[in-house]
C-alpha cells in the first residue's frame, strides 16, 4: 500500500499500526552508514472521494485540491506545523496527516491523479544536514469526524513527544493588551504611550507591548542598527524610568526584538561578522546560533532587561529568519540550525523563568507549531493591519493547532473616521482570541470609544467561554459561516455571513454577535424550550428584547456588530 524510498543511499523501513478504528500510525525510520542529507518520502493513493477542499496551518487561503504536478504545503521548526487535512464540504474528515518531526521540513500533497480520480498522498521529510539515523511518525486519521477536531487531536499528540511539551500560559497571557505598533510604529513617545496605557489598563489591557524603533533614531523600518539593542537616548533616555511609568499603570511591559538580525552599522557587526549565516538584505545580516558564544549573547541580552528595567516579557521577532544551512565550521556544537535554535530559545525560557515565573514570551504566526509552543506562550496572528477578515482567519487557524497556548490577534486598527458598526468588524472578527488593539484614545470619537470599552467588558465576561471552550466551526471553505465556543451551560458564537447561528447544543446561555452586515439572526436549534433574550448594539446599548422557543428557525433582529443574549426560562 505504502511506497517509501530515501536517497543517498539510506536504508528506509516502515512498520504500520492501526491504533483504532480509523487512525493509522506509520513508524518511518532510515539508516546510513555515512552521515548525508535525507529526503524520505512516503506516497500511497486513495479514492478522491468526497475530498472538496483540505487544510494546513498556514494554506488555508489557498484550500483547492492540487493536481498532481502541483505543489506542497510545507513546515519546518520556525514555520507552520506538520499537519494536513483532506475535507468535505460539511466539514467532515477525509483524512487528516500529523507527522511526529515539527524541527526538519515536512511537505504534504495529496493530489489529484487525472486519468483515474484517484488521490496520490505523499509525505516528504527532508532533513538537511548531515545524519545517520532518522525516526519519525506519521499518523493517519480517516475517521468521519468534524476535521477541526482531527486537527486538534494531532496538536495533543504532539504534545506527547520530548521537547513538545507547550510552555506554562501566565495569566497576563491571557488578557487584552495594547500594543504600540500601528499607533506609534517607529515613532516612541513616552508620555503618550503611557497615556495610552492609563486609557486601556482602566478598559481591562493588562499588558503593553512596545515594538521596533526604541532602539534606533533610524525610523525607515529597516534593520541595519539592530544587534546592541541599547534604548537611543533620543527616544529613551531612561529605559527603567519608562517601564516603571507603565508599571504605574498596573499595566506588564514587553518589549520586541529582532532576535536573529544583526544591522551593518552595530557594534555586534564587528563582534560577529564571521558568525552569521548565508545572505544579506539591506545591511542586515542573521546570527548563526550554531556558535555557543551567539547564544550566549542574546540569552545574555534578554535576562540583562529583565536585571535592569523589570520587563515583564519580550515580543521575540523573525525567528523563521534562522534558515537551515549545510555549511560546518570550526567553533560550531551544532550541525542543525534547528537544533540550535531549539537550544538557544530553550535557554531563553529558562533564564528568564528564573527571574520572572510569569515571563510573556511573543511569537507571530507562521513561527506557531509545536516547538515554538514549547518556548512560547502568546502566538499572534500574522500583521494583516485594519484587515478584520485575514485577522479572522488568521486566528481560527491558529485556535487549532494552539492547544492552551494564548493565541492573539493581530494588532486591531482602523480609520477613526469610519462609521462605528464597520470599525466594530476589527473586534468581533477576533472574538476567540486575546484581542490587541493598537489605536489611540483621543483620536477616536465617542462611539468609538464606547464600542471598544463594550467589546472588553464583554470579552472579559466571557473569557474563559472564548478561550477555553469547545469549538465549532461551521463551513471552512466559505471561511466560517458561524463559529461558536461552548463551556458548561454558556456558549458564545459570532454569526459571519448567512444570518444562521448553528445550536447543536443548547445551553442555559446563549450569546450570539452579529458579525456580518446583515440585521438579524436566524436561530436554528434543536428544541430546548422557551428563552428570554436582550439585543444590544456594538456599543453596548439596549435595543430590544423578547421571548422565543427553539426548536425551529428563530429569526431575530440585531445591529450589526450587535450581541444577542439568550437565556434560558
Amino acid at each position: 500500500m505504502y511506497n517509501l524510498t530515501a536517497n543517498n543511499g539510506f536504508k528506509a523501513s516502515y512498520t504500520e499500526e492501526k491504533l483504532s478504528d480509523g487512525i493509522t500510525l506509520i513508524r518511518l525510520s532510515a539508516k546510513n552508514d555515512k552521515p548525508d542529507k535525507l529526503e524520505l518520502r512516503l506516497e500511497w493513493k486513495t479514492p478522491d472521494i468526497g475530498v472538496n477542499v483540505c487544510y494546513s496551518p498556514m494554506g488555508y487561503t489557498r484550500r483547492h485540491i492540487r493536481p498532481d504536478w502541483g505543489g506542497y504545503v510545507s513546515s519546518c521548526a520556525m514555520s507552520s506545523a506538520p499537519v494536513y487535512s483532506n475535507i468535505g464540504y460539511d466539514d467532515t474528515n477525509r483524512m487528516t496527516l500529523g507527522c511526529s518531526d515539527a524541527k526538519n521540513r515536512v511537505s504534504f500533497r495529496s493530489s489529484v491523479v487525472e486519468e483515474t480520480a484517484e488521490l496520490v498522498n505523499t509525505v516528504q521529510i527532508n532533513v538537511d544536514c548531515a545524519v545517520s539515523d532518522y525516526y519519525a511518525e506519521l499518523r493517519i486519521d480517516t475517521r468521519p469526524l468534524p476535521f477541526y477536531k482531527c486537527v486538534e487531536e494531532v496538536s495533543k499528540w504532539w504534545e506527547t513527544f520530548d521537547g513538545y511539551e507547550p510552555a506554562e500560559v501566565p495569566e497576563t497571557a491571557r488578557s487584552p493588551l495594547y500594543s504600540a505598533w500601528y499607533s506609534f510604529h517607529q515613532q516612541i513617545d513616552i508620555p503618550k504611550i503611557v497615556e495610552e496605557c492609563r486609557f486601556f489598563a482602566e478598559l481591562g489591557c493588562k499588558s503593553i507591548i512596545v515594538d521596533d524603533g526604541w532602539q534606533t533614531d533610524d525610523n525607515s523600518r529597516g534593520y541595519a542598527y539592530c544587534g546592541d539593542w541599547e534604548p537611543t537616548p533620543v527616544k529613551v533616555p531612561d529605559m527603567k524610568a519608562f517601564v516603571d511609568a507603565v508599571h504605574e499603570t498596573g499595566m506588564k511591559f514587553v518589549l520586541w526584538y529582532s532576535v536573529p538580525f544583526v544591522g551593518r552599522y552595530s557594534r555586534a557587526y564587528e563582534r560577529f561578522k564571521d558568525k552569521f549565516l548565508e545572505g544579506e538584505w539591506n545591511n542586515t545580516f542573521t546570527l548563526d546560533p550554531r556558535y555557543p558564544e551567539v547564544r550566549e549573547y542574546l540569552i545574555g541580552l534578554y535576562r540583562q532587561a529583565v536585571l535592569d528595567w523589570g520587563l515583564d516579557g519580550f515580543k521575540l521577532d523573525f525567528i523563521d529568519s534562522f534558515r537551515q544551512s549545510t555549511t560546518v565550521k570550526d567553533g560550531m556544537d551544532y550541525v542543525s540550525v534547528y537544533d540550535a535554535v531549539d537550544r538557544l530559545m530553550k535557554d531563553v525560557m529558562s533564564e528568564l523563568k528564573k527571574l520572572n515565573p510569569d515571563i510573556l514570551i511573543e511569537f507571530r504566526q507562521s513561527y506557531m507549531g509545536p516547538l515554538m509552543r514549547s518556548f512560547g506562550n502568546m502566538i499572534r496572528s500574522a500583521d494583516c493591519p485594519n484587515d478584520s477578515f485575514s485577522n479572522r482567519l488568521n486566528t481560527l487557524s491558529l485556535r487549532m493547532t494552539s492547544g492552551n497556548t494564548a493565541v492573539h490577534s493581530d494588532m486591531v486598527m482602523w480609520n477613526y473616521d469610519e462609521p462605528v458598526e464597520e470599525a466594530a468588524y476589527q473586534l468581533t472578527n477576533v472574538l476567540f482570541s486575546v484581542p490587541q488593539i493598537s489605536v489611540l484614545h483621543d483620536r477616536m470619537p465617542e462611539s468609538h470609544a464606547k464600542m471598544v470599552k463594550s467589546y472588553l467588558t464583554f470579552w472579559e465576561k466571557y473569557r474563559e467561554v472564548l478561550l477555553d471552550g469547545e469549538m465549532l466551526y461551521k463551513n471552512y471553505a466559505a471561511d466560517f459561516v458561524y463559529v461558536s465556543s461552548r463551556k458548561g451551560e454558556t456558549q458564545v458564537g459570532a454569526v459571519y455571513s448567512g444570518r444562521i447561528a448553528y445550536i447543536e447544543q443548547p445551553t442555559d446561555e446563549i450569546v450570539l454577535v452579529n458579525a456580518s452586515p446583515e440585521r438579524e439572526v436566524i436561530i436554528d436549534s434543536a428544541p430546548a424550550g422557551k428563552y428570554s433574550y436582550t439585543v444590544c448594539d456594538c456599543m453596548g446599548e439596549e435595543v430590544g428584547r423578547g421571548e422565543c422557543e427553539l426548536g425551529s428557525l428563530v429569526m431575530i433582529p440585531a445591529p450589526v456588530n450587535g450581541r444577542v443574549t439568550l437565556v434560558r426560562k
